[in-house]
């Protein structure tokens, strides 16, 4: 017999759960019809399994929520991945997304992020979210991103025959575990508060109506919240372990409910527990002796989208204020002489303002100057005295490619950068040093021009060696002429802290001279 779709003006003529031919399985039969895919069913789990009982509750929380909260179930998405509980998604009317293994959380970040009115309801097991992807759990709950993630844990990887999973409570046993499980659990309530989730709960699959409660609070948590559902799996754990009696595999049902009886016995409601103690207890069998459950965080405070929008709006007076800053900017003539592709190579050692001088540069040119620049930067192993590098290239014509080939001009303030870069430098090129730093080696290049101005004495003179960099880079606008004067002036003007802008301009101008004296 086939179910005939039932016209609200009429009685159903044929009483049956069969699936229509068309594919609409809307049979007035069962009040969640509406939200099934009957199409697909019946479903693949197991009896006795738990997810039957995790879909009826999921789905009666949203019907409550469209009829006393108004919920546009458009907007609601379901998102999981691989696994038993995985298939959720495929089994409910709703826009939903079956994801790679362990991905079903950055794929829901990806639709929250993309459309803030959608409620992103991630719906999977526990080697799926805590397993293959614990990263992306974590990093969600640390975010506080406005999603919910409801985990059904059946404490193995069910679907790919019971292997050991990040939940398998220590000394159970397992497929891949026949002994007992000698690794410990993750206990998913601490470790989603103490990632920073904002609302946490865990019930088993026996308390229904509880499920039902704080599904609905969960969904409209404005944050992330989090919910563990512990559910029987009557085909893998519950057979190796005591809470299934160890049935033969004939008799799953009844397996499923000897777990939901053990539950019965072994379960312990706790709200406002600290999360770090809501235990599942096992004894020295690896049988579970005590669950605890309840609701045991609900803090409120900015999601994600909130606390961007407070940065955007922080921002925006940032960026306001340097927009007046840019309009006030002096506007110098554009350089008319032609500057062919013109590569600068900088080096010395982290701290020295090696990365700082580069850009200055590569402003002064571009912005100022009118001309193309790129700038490009290398660390060594440590960001403060290790080996450092920028390279800038500067030329009127469109630059093609942003590395250096052949670097004809160099400012080098250590001797282990002089040692790095030196034979780089192209045939005729202009070697700058600070030279109390770089000893030159009695076999030094002859065929390049090298020139040396002690800039960190300079520097320390003026009152601060930090400004070495600056010396620098005045010797080298007054020998090379490629860049203005004034540009170099107003780059560093506006790159180096307000309070030491005079003494910058001060020392950069004795560069300048002192270049225009040896070059």
């Amino acid at each position: 017999m086939t179910a005939e779709r039932i016209d609200s003006k009429t009685k159903p003529r044929i009483m049956t759960y069969e699936a229509s031919s068309e594919g609409d399985w809307i049979t007035g039969l069962h009040p969640m019809d509406d939200l099934l895919r009957g199409e697909r069913l019946p479903h693949i789990w197991c009896q006795g399994c738990g997810l039957g009982t995790a879909l009826t509750s999921f789905i009666s929380s949203l019907k409550w929520l469209e009829k006393r909260k108004g919920w546009d179930l458009d907007k609601v998405a379901v998102v999981s991945g691989i696994g038993c509980t995985g298939r959720i998604a495929g089994y409910v009317r709703l826009d939903s997304f079956h994801t790679i293994h362990g991905r079903a959380i950055p794929f829901a970040t990806g639709l929250k992020i993309a459309n803030p009115e959608l409620k992103v309801i991630v719906i999977s097991g526990d080697g799926d979210i805590a397993g293959i992807g614990g990263n992306h759990f974590i990093h969600a709950a640390r975010r506080n991103l406005g999603i919910t993630v409801v985990c059904v844990n059946n404490f193995n990887y069910g679907m790919t025959g019971g292997q050991v999973g990040p939940t398998t409570p220590h000394e159970a046993r397992a497929v891949t575990a026949q002994y007992g499980n000698y690794e410990y659990p993750f206990n998913l309530p601490y470790l989603a508060a103490a990632s920073g989730a904002s609302y946490v709960a865990r019930w088993t699959t026996l308390h229904a109506r509880q499920l039902d409660w704080t599904l609905r609070k969960a969904l409209t948590h404005p944050g992330f919240s989090f919910v563990e559902i512990i559910a029987p799996c009557s085909t893998a754990y519950s057979r190796w372990n005591p809470e299934g009696k160890g049935l033969d595999p004939e008799n799953l049902r009844r397996r499923g409910l000897e777990v939901m009886k053990h539950y019965q016995r072994v379960g312990k409601t706790d709200h406002g527990l600290h999360p770090k103690d809501a235990h599942i207890k096992v004894n020295e069998r690896g049988e579970i002796i005590e669950i605890i459950e309840g609701e045991f965080l609900l803090e409120t405070r900015p999601d994600f989208e909130e606390a961007m929008n407070q940065r955007v709006e922080i921002a925006e007076k940032y960026w306001q204020r340097e927009k007046a800053a840019l309009d006030k900017r002096v506007s110098l003539s554009i350089k008319k002489k032609k500057v062919p592709r013109t590569e600068i190579q900088l080096g010395g050692f982290g701290g020295q303002g090696i990365m700082s001088a580069g850009k200055i540069i590569g402003m002064a040119a571009a912005v100022f100057n009118n001309l193309e620049a790129c700038f490009t930067q290398s660390y060594g192993p440590e960001a403060r005295g290790g080996a450092a590098g920028s390279q800038v290239i500067i030329s009127s014509s469109p630059i093609h490619h942003p590395h250096l080939t052949e670097p004809t001009s160099m400012i080098i303030m250590s001797q282990g950068a002089y040692d790095k870069y030196v034979d780089t430098l192209a045939i005729d090129g202009v070697l700058l040093i600070d030279n109390e730093l770089v000893i030159l080696p009695e076999d030094h290049r002859t065929d390049i021009k090298t020139l040396g101005i002690p800039a960190t004495k300079i520097a320390e003179e003026a009152g601060n060696n930090r400004a070495a960099n600056t010396v620098m880079l005045g010797f080298w606008t007054a020998v090379e002429g490629i860049v203005d004067q004034k540009a170099m002036e107003e780059s560093i003007a506006e790159s180096v802290p307000p309070k030491t802008v005079d003494l910058n301009l001060d020392v950069f101008r004795t560069g300048y001279q002192e270049g225009l004296a040896q070059g």
